[in-house]
C-alpha cells in the first residue's frame, strides 16, 4: 500500500499545482512543513554564505552577499508581495468555497508577477553595475536571480494559498539539494564572484517552474482587481520598508567598509536570521488561516490564533536569541574562525532586531489579514522604521563602521515591530502586559550576562554554561507556558 501511496505523492508534485483541491494538511501538520521547508532554504543560504566565506575568501562572501541583497531588494518591489496576495486571497476564496474566483485571482497575480519580475530582472542590471563597480556580465547574474527568487516568492504563496503545504515543501528540498550541488561545482571548479549566485538562480527557477498557476484563468471583477492590486502595492511598500531593510544593511555594509567589512556583516547575518525560520514559517500558515477565520466571520477563533502565535513566539524565540547572544562568541570563532574575528560584536545586535521583527509576526498578520487599513498601520510603521535606521545610517554609521549599520538597523527593526504589536494589542483586546513584561526582564538578564563575559574576558567555553544558566532562568519565568508548548506553535491554547 505504501509505495501505491508514495507514487501518488510523487505523481501530485509532479503535476500542476491545483488551485481549488481540497486543504491536503491540519493547519498542525502545516506547521510542521513548512517550516522544514523554510529549514531548507534558510540552509541553503547559510551553506552558500559558508562554502563562499570558506573557500572563496571574506572580500567574495561579502560580493555574493551583497548581489543575493540586491536581487532580493528588488523582488520585493512587487512579485514578492504577489506572494502574499496568493496566500491571503486563494484562500480567502477557498474558504467561501468560489472555485471561478480562485482561478481568476491567480490568473491576475499570475500576469502581474511575470512582468515586474522581467521588468525587476532588467534593473537589476544598472543596479548593480553601480553597487558593486562591476562588469556587466556579472551584472547578469544578478538579474537572473531577481528573476527566479521572484518566481519562488510567488509560487510558494500560491501553494501555501491552495493548502498544498506538502508539495510546496517537497519542492523546497528538491531545489536546496540542486542549489548545493551546483555551488560546490561551481566553487571546485574556481569560480568567483557574482557567478557565484547561478546555483541559487537554478533552485528557485525550478521551484518556480514546479508551482506555477498554470490552471489560473479569467479575470476577476474591477473592484476584485483594484483590492488585489492595492494590496500588493501597499504590501510592496511595507515588505520593502522592512524585510528589504534587512537586505539595505548589507548592501550600507559593502558601501560602508568594502568588501572585507561586507563579508564580516554577511558571517553575522548569517547567524543572526536562521532561526527566524521558525517564524516565518508560522507567518506561512498562520496567514491562510487567519483569512480563512476572517472570512468564515469566526472573529473567536481570529483573535486566539494571533494571541496563541504572540505568545508562542515570545517563549520560543527569546530563549533561541538569547542563547545566541550568550554564545555569540563561541559561534564565530567555531563557525566562521578567526578570519572573521570582530563578527562576534556585530552579532548580539542584529540577533537583538531579527527577535523585535520574529516577535511582532503574528500582530503583523493580523492586522494585514483584517483590512487594508490594518495594513496601512503595517506599511506606515515599516516606512517610519527605515527612515529612523536610514537617518541613523547617514548620522553615525560612517563614524563607527559597521557596526554602526547594525545599530541603525536594531533602531530602525525595534519602530516596525512594536507599532504592529501595540495596534493589534488595543484592538484585539489582548493581555500581553506580563508577557512582553517577561521579554523585557529576560533581555535584560541577557545583556546582564554578556556584560560580565565581555568585562572579566571570560574564556568563551564558558559560553554554552552562561547559556545554560539564561535558559534555566527564563523556563522559571514561563515554565506554566513552556507547559504548554506542544508542536507546531499554531496549534498552542494559550490563556488570553
Amino acid at each position: 500500500m505504501r509505495p501505491i501511496e508514495s507514487r501518488g505523492a510523487l505523481s501530485r508534485m509532479l503535476s500542476p499545482v491545483r488551485l481549488d483541491a481540497p486543504t491536503e494538511t491540519s493547519l498542525a501538520r502545516g506547521g510542521v512543513l513548512s517550516t522544514v521547508g523554510l529549514l531548507a532554504q534558510g540552509i541553503l543560504r547559510f551553506a552558500t554564505a559558508f562554502l563562499v566565506g570558506h573557500i572563496a575568501g571574506k572580500s567574495e562572501l561579502g560580493v555574493v552577499a551583497s548581489a543575493i541583497a540586491t536581487a532580493t531588494i528588488l523582488a520585493l518591489l512587487w512579485p514578492t508581495s504577489t506572494g502574499s496576495a496568493a496566500s491571503k486571497f486563494l484562500a480567502r476564496a477557498r474558504g467561501a468555497g468560489n472555485p471561478e474566483e480562485i482561478r481568476s485571482i491567480a490568473a491576475h497575480l499570475r500576469r502581474r508577477a511575470v512582468l515586474t519580475a522581467i521588468l525587476l530582472g532588467l534593473i537589476s542590471l544598472p543596479a548593480w553595475v553601480l553597487i558593486d563597480n562591476g562588469s556587466w556580465l556579472g551584472a547578469v547574474s544578478v538579474g537572473a536571480l531577481t528573476i527566479a527568487y521572484s518566481g519562488y516568492s510567488f509560487t510558494r504563496g500560491v501553494q501555501f494559498g491552495s493548502g498544498q503545504v506538502p508539495r510546496a515543501t517537497a519542492w523546497d528540498l528538491v531545489s536546496v539539494v540542486l542549489g548545493l550541488t551546483g555551488l560546490i561545482a561551481l566553487l571546485l571548479a574556481g569560480v568567483r564572484g557574482p557567478a557565484l549566485v547561478l546555483p541559487l538562480v537554478l533552485a528557485y527557477g525550478v521551484y518556480t517552474l514546479a508551482g506555477f498557476p498554470y490552471g489560473g484563468s479569467g479575470r476577476p471583477t474591477r473592484a476584485r482587481r483594484r483590492e488585489l492590486d492595492g494590496f500588493v502595492a501597499l504590501g510592496a511598500v511595507g515588505t520593502l520598508a522592512s524585510t528589504g531593510f534587512l537586505q539595505l544593511s548589507q548592501i550600507s555594509a559593502k558601501v560602508v567598509g568594502g568588501d572585507a567589512d561586507a563579508g564580516q556583516y554577511a558571517a553575522a547575518l548569517n547567524l543572526a536570521t536562521p532561526a527566524s525560520m521558525l517564524a516565518a514559517s508560522l507567518s506561512l500558515v498562520l496567514l491562510p488561516s487567519l483569512a480563512e477565520a476572517w472570512g468564515r466571520g469566526d472573529h473567536a477563533g481570529f483573535h486566539a490564533q494571533t494571541n496563541n502565535a504572540t505568545r508562542a513566539l515570545a517563549v520560543v524565540m527569546v530563549g533561541i536569541f538569547g542563547s545566541i547572544i550568550v554564545c555569540s562568541r563561541l559561534l564565530i570563532g567555531i563557525i566562521w574562525g578567526d578570519r572573521f574575528a570582530g563578527a562576534e560584536n556585530i552579532l548580539p545586535v542584529l540577533v537583538l532586531a531579527v527577535l523585535a521583527t520574529n516577535l511582532g509576526v503574528g500582530s503583523v498578520n493580523a492586522l494585514t489579514t483584517r483590512s487594508q487599513r490594518g495594513m496601512l498601520v503595517t506599511v506606515a510603521a515599516s516606512l517610519l522604521g527605515m527612515a529612523v535606521g536610514v537617518t541613523f545610517w547617514l548620522l553615525v554609521a560612517p563614524g563607527m563602521g559597521i557596526l554602526g549599520v547594525a545599530l541603525g538597523y536594531l533602531c530602525g527593526t525595534v519602530v516596525i515591530a512594536a507599532i504592529p504589536v501595540g495596534v493589534a494589542w488595543r484592538t484585539g483586546g489582548h493581555t500581553w502586559a506580563v508577557l512582553f513584561g517577561k521579554v523585557a526582564l529576560g533581555l535584560a538578564v541577557v545583556g546582564g550576562i554578556v556584560l560580565v563575559q565581555r568585562l572579566a574576558e571570560l574564556p568563551f567555553l564558558l559560553d554554552p554554561a552562561f547559556a545554560l544558566a539564561f535558559l534555566v532562568i527564563w523556563w522559571l519565568m514561563n515554565r506554566s507556558d513552556v507547559a504548554k508548548l506542544p508542536v507546531p506553535l499554531p496549534t498552542l491554547r494559550f490563556r488570553k
